[in-house]
């Protein structure tokens, strides 16, 4: 039955690369085979980013170029649909990198972002992937205070100042004694997931696993902070 479904589906809504917009063919998955020859994908011990209050993130894709401007569209110019190919792109990473997850939850946008934006790209990349693991998806923190621009703050211990106290746990939600996975669009410094964690494992969460599709390094981290705009 759920064959047919994605069938009929595939029908009213052909699947589409996430990159050039280009109908998927025949073998084709997530993105056309033109772009696929040419996606920057991390591999192995490049796949993660290690935290203190979590154990590690999972990002197989690097935030430059034609990743950078798929991310764009998707969180700016209302191209949505592409949360559930993020999500099916990801998941074989996921289930990998961590076999135990209890919760998906993400790094939430302040309430002025969301307003003003119409969604929160991340929220919707999260209930995606909890579909593909076949786990609950609940909202845990909360963005309670608004903060300045990450990308114009230079210095790590600056980002790491700029979120501090800006998230809080959502009332009558309990994290006690579950792993989480925490997912977040982009993983640049990695200073809002850390903070995002910290909360989570002060609720008494058991462990905290993290999730991006992309994440910045080097001189690509540059090139990221200088794009984004304040959650």
């Amino acid at each position: 039955m759920k064959k047919v479904i994605n069938r009929c589906l595939d029908l009213l809504y052909p699947p589409k690369c996430v990159f050039c917009d280009a109908l998927l063919k025949d073998g084709e998955r997530y993105f056309c085979r033109s772009c696929g020859e040419k996606v920057p994908v991390a591999e192995g011990e490049h796949l993660f980013r290690s935290g203190t209050y979590f154990d590690k993130c999972v990002a197989p894709m690097y935030y430059q170029d034609m990743v950078r401007e798929s991310f764009l569209d998707y969180k700016f110019h209302e191209k949505t649909w592409r949360a559930a190919t993020y999500a099916a792109f990801l998941e074989p990473y996921v289930r990998k990198a961590f076999p135990k997850i209890d919760i998906v939850t993400w790094v939430p946008l302040s309430r002025r972002s969301q307003k003003d934006r119409g969604y929160d790209q991340s929220e919707l990349l999260a209930k995606e992937l909890a579909k593909l693991l076949d786990v609950p998806c609940e909202k845990m923190i909360e963005k309670v205070r608004d903060t300045r621009q990450q990308s114009r703050l230079e210095r790590p211990e600056e980002r790491r100042a700029n979120v501090l106290g800006a998230y809080a746990m959502k009332k009558n939600v309990s994290a006690e004694g579950r792993e989480l996975l925490l997912v977040d669009d982009v993983i640049t410094t990695g200073s809002t997931v850390e903070e995002c964690a910290r909360i989570l494992v002060s609720a008494g969460a058991a462990k905290v696993h993290c999730a991006a599709i992309a994440q910045a390094v080097g001189k690509v981290a540059k090139i990221a902070e200088n794009s984004e705009k304040d959650q």
